[in-house]
């Protein structure tokens, strides 16, 4: 009964997003969503920024009424922007059929990072929640107990058992596969590509190519001077030992040829 009167009522009286933000892990993406919502025109959504609506089945299966509860109110909206940060859409092959079905030509947003960089701080986040009794119970159960080595060879040479969670470290980085997905269902003007070192070497340009991409206006300089003073999701520099060098060098090696794709769909180059 409960859910009946939530599928009645909260199509009427519930926001759906305006915009998303599909990926990539470990990009930005918490950084960028805090940035957001201190914009006076943009209101963040009412759960964790990772709503994962169209990812994961057991929250799709939940249907349309679940996924607007995630969002404020059509009157805690008002004339402002909401939106889902989910990185993990990028990713998933099946995921930008279901936008465009429930959402239809929506605008979207991708973060990307250098695929080498991006492997490697998965990899250390999910490392670090192996074995660490502070961290919540469900990050302990997809930690990663595997150096980096054996995990970057496993998944090179295929070895990785099906059952396992899907780290997919090497796959993630393969963004022209996942972009081209994303084409086949939207228009190129529906997304907006930009990149990680964007994000760090020069937010306030980053941020105006945004808002200018939503059709709001800039942000204040007030709040472009508060977001100078802040970092979100930051973390701590790791020396990268020998032996993570190496294989850091194979990766660059490897993805080569997927950048150069990247870069010829894109008619940009990063400096990967």
């Amino acid at each position: 009964m409960k859910k009946l009167i939530k599928d009645l009522i909260y199509p009427l009286v519930k926001s759906s997003p305006d915009f998303l933000i599909i990926g990539t892990q470990k990009a930005g993406t918490t950084s960028l969503y805090n940035y957001l919502v201190q914009h006076p025109q943009i209101i963040g959504n009412k759960t964790w920024k990772e709503v994962r609506y169209f990812d994961v089945p057991e929250h799709y299966q939940q249907g349309w009424s679940w996924y607007l509860g995630c969002f404020p109110s059509k009157i805690e909206r008002g004339n402002r922007l909401t939106f889902d940060v989910s990185p993990s859409y990028l990713y998933f092959p099946g995921v930008p059929q279901r936008i465009k079905e429930d959402l239809g030509p929506i605008k979207m947003i991708a973060i990307l990072r250098n695929p080498v960089d991006r492997a490697y701080s998965a990899w250390k986040m999910y490392h670090s929640f192996a074995n660490n009794a502070l961290v919540a119970e469900n990050n302990r159960k997809i930690g990663d107990n595997r150096p980096f080595s054996q995990a970057i060879d496993q998944e090179l040479n295929s070895e990785c058992e099906a059952d396992i969670y899907p780290y997919d470290y090497i796959n993630r980085g393969k963004y022209v596969e996942q972009l081209n997905n994303y084409y086949q269902h939207f228009d190129k003007n529906n997304l907006l590509i930009i990149s990680f070192e964007e994000l760090k070497q020069n937010k306030r340009a980053l941020l105006n190519k945004i808002v200018n991409f939503l059709g709001i206006q800039p942000f204040p300089e007030t709040v472009f001077q508060q977001l100078e003073e802040k970092s979100y999701n930051v973390g701590k520099p790791v020396e990268i030992t020998a032996d993570h060098r190496e294989v850091l060098e194979k990766l660059s090696s490897y993805f080569i040829p997927f950048n150069e794709k990247l870069y010829k769909l894109l008619n940009y180059s990063y400096d990967w």
